[in-house]
């Protein structure tokens, strides 16, 4: 939904590390206006560089691709093997191909499942002597667990199945729908495949063919001289193609110019968690956000605001800032619409709660209506090295904020205080928003997370439907039926990304050397998870962040 800033000086040096994410919204333009050119004539899916991706835009993709066939026009899909996503979005293929020349570990179709997996520090921190207090609301807020269990807890894991159970049914659906086969062979492949791979000795392609998930198998230069049979050949001897970002290039406009007087839908995009102040693209940052909605209710041209959200929460303060802002727009006559995205659960259901209509995915993970503060002490750590504080102050409170003592009973009762007083606001909003009462929400809150289909049973979620649903909502939420979408972000100047790169040069370095670049991914993760412990600690915030929404595709 959102690209990650680049490194200006990368972007110029390597175009792949400036391309090395994908705009969904890029491919479901190209797809749609290739359905309506007469020079395209079908689409080839390859897919071995899909990763990533939310099954929610999965989805997405998977509709324009729907799209795409209804004008009569076929879609392909090649690869030397297909791993869980790329899977999903090639089942909608009318044709499905393995590369017969591939001999990768997974030169079929692997589906494991889903899962959530989150790490638990309570061993490590144990032996380090750091003493965590936790505070929260919330009998599924599982935000905490990571720092003071060693296993998920008996409520969290009985909630992850529930959820996880509906999106795989949900991918299930897709696969069995698009190929026309039964539940019963579905389940069978992926609960016992590697059984079925040890019958077929070890050759994935024939077992994926066998059990209807691909179509046949080929060489690439097979592969190419069928689709050039429906394209013609290039000079280098393959099928006459091109990407879709150059396509894009060629069908937009050099410069995009609003029509004058056009009536508008503004999009803002609010991707990753959510923090306060100012943030860069691919973060919420609680200010960057605001203004932008601020942009889109003083723009005369804009007639309704469309949230698109993408986040597991964050910050509680954040959330209310960017929260308050799109009731602002709504007071101001301007209906505001949220699209929830692959997440948008705790501070990023916070933000989309009180909006005038709210639409997700079948596979949104959205809830975890909870909130949690943490605060690590190091008094045990310290007292280990024979280091120690002592002192006097002039209230009962003056050492509530020094880690190196152990915690103020008084600052603990004051936490626990105002956790309980920010959840029972974040019901009250959603009561608010959601026109339930408080019973209803909390019954329902309690930090559990659910998938979008449940979110629609339960009333927390408007409709099922994808951004462009939202986008026609909120078009006739504000009685405009001509319209154009504008959406609305922060941009760097050249200048501005110029001073970035000289001011951080020398820290990118370090991180170069001293940073997560030399280490495995799954020592990445543990630095990333404790680092946000640390942060948390020290930020003196209240949190509404969903920790099992990090989904394990």
């Amino acid at each position: 939904d959102q690209k990650q800033p680049v490194d200006p000086f990368a972007e110029i040096l390597d175009q792949d590390e400036a391309e090395a994410e994908t705009l969904l919204r890029d491919l479901i333009e190209a797809t749609d206006e290739a359905a309506n050119d007469d020079r395209i004539k079908a689409i080839v899916l390859r897919l071995d560089g899909l990763f990533g991706a939310q099954m929610s835009a999965l989805q997405e993709f998977g509709q324009a691709l729907d799209r795409f066939k209804e004008s009569g026009k076929p879609v392909y899909a090649f690869s030397g093997g297909f791993s869980q996503g790329p899977y999903y979005v090639a089942s909608f293929a009318d044709e499905i191909y393995l590369d017969s020349h591939s001999f990768s570990i997974f030169n079929g179709v692997f589906m494991p499942g889903f899962g959530t997996y989150p790490t638990y520090f309570a061993e490590a921190l144990e032996k380090l002597k750091v003493t965590i207090h936790m505070f929260r609301v919330g009998d599924y807020k599982s935000a905490v667990e990571p720092y003071t269990l060693n296993e998920m807890s008996p409520a969290v894991e009985e909630e992850s199945r529930v959820w996880l159970g509906d999106l795989w049914s949900t991918y299930a659906e897709g696969i069995i729908t698009n190929r026309e086969m039964s539940r019963e062979s579905f389940d069978s492949y992926t609960g016992t495949y590697d059984e079925l791979l040890g019958a077929a000795e070890g050759d994935g392609a024939a077992l994926a063919i066998d059990s209807g998930f691909v179509d046949a198998t080929m060489s690439r230069d097979e592969f190419n001289k069928k689709i050039a049979e429906i394209t013609g050949k290039n000079d280098d001897g393959d099928f006459e193609g091109i990407g879709f970002r150059d396509y894009l290039k060629s069908i937009r406009p050099p410069i995009p110019m609003p029509t004058p007087g056009a009536s508008q839908i503004a999009v803002i995009t609010a991707k990753g968690t959510i923090l306060d102040g100012e943030q860069p693209s691919g973060t919420v940052g609680g200010e960057t956000v605001a203004k932008l909605v601020e942009r889109a209710r003083e723009n005369a041209s804009v007639k309704a605001v469309v949230l698109r959200v993408d986040s597991p929460g964050g910050s509680a303060s954040a959330s209310e800032r960017i929260r308050e802002q799109l009731a602002m727009t709504q007071r101001a006559g301007k209906p505001v619409v949220v699209s929830m995205s692959g997440v948008a659960a705790s501070g990023g259901y916070w933000i989309a709660s009180t909006a005038n209509k709210i639409f997700a995915m079948p596979a949104t993970i959205t809830g975890s209506i909870g909130v949690f503060a943490i605060l690590p002490t190091l008094e045990n750590s310290l007292a280990e090295l024979g280091i120690n504080t002592d002192g006097v102050g002039t209230t009962p409170l003056s050492n509530s904020l020094d880690p190196t003592q152990a915690i103020n009973p008084r600052l603990a009762n004051m936490l626990q205080t105002s956790v309980e007083s920010t959840y029972t606001k974040f019901l009250g909003i959603v009561s608010e928003g959601r026109e339930m009462t408080v019973e209803q929400v909390d019954e329902i809150a309690q930090g559990r997370v659910w998938s979008g289909r449940q979110a629609v049973e339960l009333g927390l979620v408007d409709a099922i439907g994808n951004l462009e649903d939202a986008i026609e909502s909120a078009a006739l939420l504000a009685d405009v039926s001509d319209y154009e979408v504008l959406h609305i972000e922060k941009e760097l100047s050249p200048r501005e990304q110029f001073i970035n790169q000289l001011m951080n040069s020398s820290a990118s370095m370090l991180d170069v050397v001293l940073g997560e670049a030399f280490l495995p991914p799954q020592v990445a993760r543990v630095t990333r998870e404790m680092q946000m412990l640390m942060d948390m600690g020290q930020s003196g915030d209240l949190y509404l962040h969903c920790i099992t929404c990090q989904l394990s595709h």
